[in-house]
C-alpha cells in the first residue's frame, strides 16, 4: 500500500518536469539565502553594480512613467482650465453642457494614454527579461556580473513574456472601452464586471510572471515551456499568488494611495532599489519553487 502511494506521488510529480537549467556558462555555489539575506549580501559586496542594475532596468520604465506624468498633467490642466465649478449672476453656468465636454475630453486623454502604453510596455518587458537573469546569476555565482547575463536574459525571453504584458495592456485599454459602453448601466453591475475583468488580467499576467520565471531558469521549447509553468501557477497557486502580492505591492500603493508623504517616500525607494526589488522576490520565489521539479 504505501509503495502504491509512493509512485502515486511521484507520478503526480512528474507532471512538471523542467530540463535544460541555463547555468551551462556558470559554476553554481550552493546558496539558500533569502531576499533580504541576498540583497544585504549583493549590497555590501558590490554597491554600484547593484546601483547600476537598478538604473539599467529602471530606464526601460521611463516610458510608462513619463507616459503617466504627462497624462496626470493634461489631466490637471484640463480640470483647472474650465470654468466646470463656477457661476455667473443668479448661479447661471457660464458654458453650457460644459460637464460632457469635460468628460469627452479627459476620456480622451485616457484613451492616448492607453494607445500609447501598449508601445511602452514592451519596452518594459526588455527590462524584466534581461533584469531576472542578472539575478539569476547573480544567485547561482554569488556574484554580480550585468552586461552579459542582461542581454542574454533579453534574448532569451522577451519574446516569451511579451504576449502576456501585451495581452495585459490591451486588456486595459479593452476595460476602458467596455466602461464607455456600459454607461447606462447600473453602478454596481459595471463594478463587478470590472473587478472580474481586472482578476482574469491580472491572472494572466501572473501565469506570464511565471512563465517568465520557468524560462529564465530553464531551457525549454514554448510548447513545453507554457504547459509546465501553466501546470505549476495553479500546483502553487497561493504562493504564486501572495509572492505576486508581495512583489507588486509597492507600485500598486504608489499609483494608487493618494498621500503626498507616503507616494514621496516609496517613490524616492523605488527609484534606488525597485526594480532589484521586483526581480529578487520573483526570481528567488522561482528558484524555489522550481527545484523539486527540476530533472536530476
Amino acid at each position: 500500500m504505501a509503495d502504491k502511494k509512493k509512485n502515486k506521488n511521484n507520478k503526480n510529480t512528474s507532471k512538471i518536469v523542467f530540463r535544460n537549467e541555463r547555468s551551462q556558462f556558470v559554476t553554481k555555489v550552493e546558496n539558500t539565502t533569502g531576499g533580504w539575506r541576498f540583497f544585504g549580501y549583493l549590497y555590501n559586496t558590490a554597491m554600484f553594480r547593484v546601483l547600476l542594475l537598478q538604473l539599467l532596468m529602471l530606464i526601460f520604465v521611463v516610458p510608462v512613467v513619463a507616459l503617466i506624468f504627462i497624462s496626470q498633467s493634461r489631466f490637471n490642466a484640463l480640470a483647472q482650465s474650465l470654468p466646470y465649478s463656477a457661476t455667473f449672476g443668479l448661479g447661471i453656468m457660464p458654458w453650457f453642457g460644459l460637464q460632457p465636454y469635460l468628460t469627452a475630453s479627459m476620456g480622451a486623454v485616457t484613451e492616448e494614454m492607453y494607445l500609447w502604453m501598449l508601445l511602452c510596455i514592451p519596452v518594459i518587458t526588455i527590462g524584466l527579461c534581461g533584469g531576472f537573469a542578472v539575478i539569476r546569476d547573480a544567485y547561482w555565482t554569488g556574484k554580480l556580473r550585468i552586461f552579459r547575463s542582461f542581454g542574454s536574459g533579453i534574448c532569451q525571453t522577451t519574446l516569451r513574456f511579451l504576449p502576456f504584458t501585451l495581452v495585459f495592456a490591451g486588456g486595459l485599454l479593452g476595460l476602458f472601452y467596455l466602461n464607455n459602453a456600459m454607461a447606462a448601466l447600473p453602478s454596481w453591475l459595471v463594478a463587478v464586471i470590472d473587478i472580474v475583468i481586472l482578476v482574469v488580467l491580472l491572472l494572466i499576467l501572473m501565469i506570464g510572471f511565471v512563465y517568465l520565471g520557468t524560462s529564465t531558469l530553464f531551457r525549454e521549447s514554448v510548447g513545453e515551456g507554457l504547459k509546465n509553468a501553466l501546470a505549476l501557477t495553479f500546483r502553487h497557486i497561493w504562493t504564486n499568488l501572495a509572492t505576486f502580492i508581495f512583489m507588486l505591492l509597492p507600485v500598486a500603493v504608489l499609483l494608487f494611495v493618494n498621500v503626498s508623504v507616503i507616494q514621496t517616500m516609496l517613490g524616492v525607494l523605488m527609484v534606488m532599489f525597485g526594480m532589484i526589488y521586483i526581480g529578487i522576490v520573483w526570481m528567488i520565489h522561482m528558484i524555489r519553487v522550481t527545484a523539486p521539479y527540476a530533472a536530476k
